[in-house]
């Protein structure tokens, strides 16, 4: 078991505790909450939440991920160009496992193409993750989160430069609302909650700074390490790789609010 430290930053002041319970509102008990990752690309997951995956296995709270794209793009040697998407699966598998996450489902959209799935339409001949005949990463993530049930959310920062994470941050907030409500009632029962929702950094930093610090140990650390050295075929990845390590075993949130649209907000501003 790894030592973790949860920190919490509020306008009185900073909690501390070693408990996610303290720092997460509305916190559900270990074996009633559910901790879903929606990723844009299988490594995501590992590189942002790898401390946060091994904190809340051993609180005993369930987590599932949810892999946006099929990876195909992310060759790094032309021989693997047809093979990637296999070989990538096979090295998440593996970086998973060493976390202590036994699966993934994967959409299989296609990556560096997700701005073409943008919503939900009638799927034709040849699309990717067709659900009631449906294509669209709204309704897949919909269908997902009201199958799912998750409790919490993390997702890469929308401020991450790659088009995939801007486009599955968008699409994960527009597809909670429609997860929550009575739209689309053929991808199942609504939630009755709302899923609270994380950012997590992955290649660029926050629009806003975070208010959430998982702390582990060098323990800790060295099981994400190797959890993300399993991507060996990712070599691009090698300064992330430095950066973790140079850094040591911290990670950082930031949650996430649904702001409608209220007139009275503005009142006061005329």
């Amino acid at each position: 078991m790894s030592n973790f430290k949860v920190f919490r930053k509020k306008d009185t002041g900073t909690i501390v505790s070693d408990n996610l319970k303290d720092i997460f509102l509305n916190w559900k008990g270990s074996e009633s909450e559910h901790i879903l990752f929606v990723v844009p690309h299988d490594d995501d997951v590992i590189i942002g939440g790898g401390l946060m995956i091994q904190k809340a296995l051993e609180e005993g709270v369930k987590v599932s991920v949810l892999i946006t794209t099929d990876g195909s793009m992310g060759y790094c040697l032309e021989e693997q160009r047809d093979f990637i998407s296999d070989i990538r699966r096979e090295e998440t598998i593996k970086g998973l496992n060493i976390l202590g996450v036994e699966s993934a489902k994967w959409l299989n959209f296609p990556d560096c193409n997700t701005s073409n799935f943008i919503g939900r339409r009638p799927a034709v001949s040849g699309d990717p993750c067709v659900i009631d005949n449906c294509t669209g990463i709204e309704n897949a993530y919909t269908y997902q989160i009201r199958k799912l049930k998750p409790t919490r959310i993390f997702v890469p920062a929308g401020s991450d430069l790659n088009m995939d994470h801007k486009v599955v941050y968008d699409e994960l907030l527009m597809s909670i609302f429609h997860a929550t409500g009575t739209i689309w009632p053929n991808l199942g029962e609504p939630l009755n909650w709302l899923p609270a929702v994380y950012e997590m950094a992955v290649y660029c930093d926050f629009e806003k700074d975070p208010n959430i610090k998982l702390e582990g140990d060098d323990k800790a650390l060295q099981k994400k390490l190797d959890a993300i050295l399993a991507f060996e075929s990712q070599t691009q990845i090698a300064v992330l790789v430095d950066s973790t390590r140079n850094n040591g075993s911290v990670e950082y949130y930031r949650d996430l609010e649904f702001n409608l649209y209220n007139p009275g907000r503005y009142s006061n501003l005329f």
